[in-house]
C-alpha cells in the first residue's frame, strides 16, 4: 500500500491532540488567575496545575508534525517554486492579522500603547500568535538547507540538533538576564522563545522521521514497550523537577520538554498507526486547528470577562467551561469566515478532510 502524499492518519491525530492540549492549558492557566483556589480547592488547583505542565507538549509538537509533513511530501521530488509564498499567504498573513487584532485592546490605554504593542506583536510575536515566526523560521531553514540534511547522518544532526536546543534552554532556564544586555530581562523573559535554536531539535526529528518514514514505522514497533512507557517517565520527571523547585520554568521552553515532547509524539503516532483510520472528530478538530490556536484565547479572555462580572460558584468546572467555548465558538468562527472568498486571510483555511491510502 502507497500512502496518499500527506495522507499521514497519525499526524491528524498529533495536530487535534496538540491544539487541545492547547487550547486546554491555556483554560487552566486563566482560570487558575481567575477562581480562588479556596473556591477551587487546593488539591484540585495544584491538580491542574500539574495537567498544564504535562499539557505543554502540545506547542512544541507541531514543529515536529509541520516538519514532518514538508520532509515526507517532498521526499522524493523538489520543492514547488511557490513553496515559500504558499506559506506567507495562508499562515503569515493571517498571523498579522491577529497580531492587529490582538492589539486592539491596548488602544484604550493610549495610542502611544497601543502602537508599541502592534509592532511587539508583529515583529517580536508579543502575543500567543508567536509560535509561526518560529514555524516560518524553519520553513526558511528547510528550504535553504533541506538539500545538505538529506546527505547528512540522521544520528549526527539529531545529537547536534539535540545539544544546541538543550544547551540554548539551559541558558535561559538557568541562568539570570545580564544587566549590560539591553532588554535582557524581557529577552530571558519572552523573547528566546522566537528563535529557533530552541526548538531546532523537533525539527531535525520530524524531517528524518518523515524523509525515512519506513523506518521511522519499523523503530516505532521495534522500541513500542519504550516507547508506551516513556510519556508517563518523562510526566513523572517534569513534575519532580517543578514541584521540587529545580526547575520552576512554567511553559513549553523547559529544557525537560525536549524528551516529553519526544515521548509523547512518537507515542501518539505508534497508537494511532494500529487504527484503521483515525476518529472522525479528531479528523475535524485537525481540520480546524489553525484558526482555533488562534482565535481560542481571544474567547477565553471574552468568557473570562464576563465570568468576571457575574461570578458564578462553580469551582474547577469553570475550566471546562472556558475549554468547550473557546473551542466551539473558534470553529464558528472559523466556518464563518471561511465562506467568505478572502476569509482564510484572517484565520487561515479549513484543512482538507482525511482520505484513506489508495494502491
Amino acid at each position: 500500500m502507497k500512502k496518499n502524499q500527506g495522507m499521514i492518519k497519525e499526524i491528524f491525530v498529533l495536530r487535534s491532540i496538540g491544539c487541545l492540549s492547547i487550547v486546554f492549558l491555556h483554560s487552566i492557566f486563566i482560570a487558575l488567575t481567575t477562581v480562588p483556589i479556596r473556591e477551587m480547592g487546593e488539591l484540585a488547583a495544584i491538580s491542574f496545575d500539574s495537567v498544564q505542565m504535562i499539557l505543554y507538549y502540545g506547542t512544541p509538537m507541531f514543529i515536529f508534525i509541520s516538519e514532518f509533513l514538508i520532509s515526507y511530501s517532498y521526499r522524493d521530488r523538489p520543492l514547488p517554486d511557490n513553496f515559500l509564498r504558499k506559506r506567507a499567504r495562508f499562515i503569515l498573513i493571517p498571523y498579522f492579522v491577529m497580531a492587529i487584532f490582538y492589539s486592539i485592546p491596548f488602544i484604550l490605554e493610549g495610542i502611544d500603547v497601543w502602537t508599541v504593542k502592534l509592532l511587539m506583536n508583529i515583529f517580536v510575536g508579543d502575543y500567543h500568535g508567536y509560535f509561526i515566526l518560529i514555524i516560518f523560521q524553519f520553513y526558511l531553514f528547510h528550504y535553504f538547507f533541506h538539500r545538505y540534511l538529506k546527505v547528512l547522518s540522521p544520528r549526527f544532526v539529531l545529537t547536534i540538533a539535540f545539544i544546541i536546543n538543550a544547551g540554548y534552554l539551559i541558558i535561559f532556564n538557568f541562568t539570570t538576564p545580564p544587566e549590560m544586555i539591553p532588554f535582557s530581562t524581557y529577552i530571558w523573559e519572552r523573547f528566546y522563545w522566537i528563535p529557533l535554536f530552541g526548538w531546532i531539535f523537533y525539527f531535525a526529528l520530524g524531517y528524518y522521521s518523515g524523509l525515512y518514514y519506513q523506518s521511522f514505522i519499523h523503530s516505532l514497533q521495534k522500541f513500542r514497550y519504550i516507547i508506551i512507557i516513556g510519556p508517563l517517565l518523562t510526566s513523572i520527571l517534569m513534575l519532580y523537577l517543578y514541584h521540587s523547585g529545580f526547575l520552576q520554568v512554567h511553559s513549553s521552553k523547559r529544557t525537560d520538554i525536549l524528551l516529553h515532547t519526544t515521548m509523547f509524539s512518537l507515542f501518539l503516532f505508534y497508537v494511532t498507526s494500529k487504527f484503521k483510520t483515525p476518529p472522525r472528530i479528531l479528523v475535524f478538530i485537525s481540520q480546524y486547528s489553525f484558526g482555533i490556536y488562534l482565535l481560542h484565547y481571544f474567547y477565553i479572555f471574552l468568557a473570562d470577562y464576563l465570568f468576571r462580572l457575574y461570578p458564578l460558584n462553580i469551582g474547577f468546572t469553570y475550566i471546562i467551561l472556558l475549554f468547550t467555548f473557546s473551542i466551539v465558538s473558534s470553529i464558528l468562527t472559523i466556518y464563518v469566515l471561511n465562506k467568505w472568498k478572502y476569509g482564510y486571510l484572517m484565520i487561515g483555511k479549513v484543512g482538507a478532510p482525511y482520505k484513506q491510502s489508495v494502491e
